[in-house]
């Protein structure tokens, strides 16, 4: 006797639903953070996938190496996410005053960045101070929030805004030098007027003192 297995096909998801989102943000791996295992580069797409990674046997032996070098190991994530945050400042916005929560933004887009749970900072704030205490960034807390402008260091780049301020300040001395001249030029030209007006009113009055005559 033969037997028929049906099967049941799940409709997909309309267009621009919530699941629709859901499911092509499951598909680009921008997944919640907390689901994510820095140690193993695991991103799970939901609470119960993250619970079995952490009793899965390549997650704990790589929490026995992190166990056996943890400082080392948190510094490496911590000197990696610094380098992330900073460089997406300073090739998208170079020294322009940033809201760094927004650019905190930019950075977790990429999938691949290293998650900040698991450096040595605890909340944004305290890698934003430690930015300014470094010397990498001017800080500034507000009403909006922290925000961050880089500091550029990068020699040639140096040098090279250096030469463009020495070109800007020569441009503009050579203007005043030009207006100052120019301004001469018409004082002397106003004074020949004069002279000449003069000469001219004296002629006249020759002229009619021999008519008078």
């Amino acid at each position: 006797e033969n037997h028929t297995t049906a099967t049941t096909t799940m409709p997909k998801a309309e267009k621009g639903s919530p699941k629709d989102i859901a499911n092509r943000m499951k598909a680009k791996g921008l997944q919640k953070l907390k689901f994510y295992c820095q140690m193993c580069h695991k991103q799970c797409r939901d609470e119960n996938g993250f619970k079995c990674h952490l009793t899965s046997d390549s997650h704990l032996r790589q929490m026995k190496i992190f166990r056996d070098n943890a400082p080392g190991i948190m510094d490496d994530f911590s000197a990696e996410f610094e380098k992330g945050y900073v460089e997406t400042l300073r090739r998208r916005h170079g020294t322009q005053r940033m809201n760094a929560n927004n650019v905190y933004q930019e950075v977790i887009q990429d999938k691949h960045h290293v998650h900040m749970n698991s450096t040595k900072w605890t909340t944004l704030t305290d890698f934003v101070q430690y930015l300014g205490k470094k010397g990498i960034c001017v800080v500034e807390e507000t009403e909006r929030g922290w925000y961050v402008t880089y500091i550029e260091r990068d020699p040639t780049l140096l040098a090279r805004q250096e030469a463009q301020r020495r070109k800007a300040e020569a441009d503009q001395r050579e203007e005043r030098l030009a207006a100052e001249r120019r301004e001469v030029l018409r004082m002397e030209a106003a004074k020949a007027l004069d002279r000449a007006g003069g000469v001219v009113e004296r002629k006249a009055s020759e002229i009619g003192e021999r008519k008078g005559d």
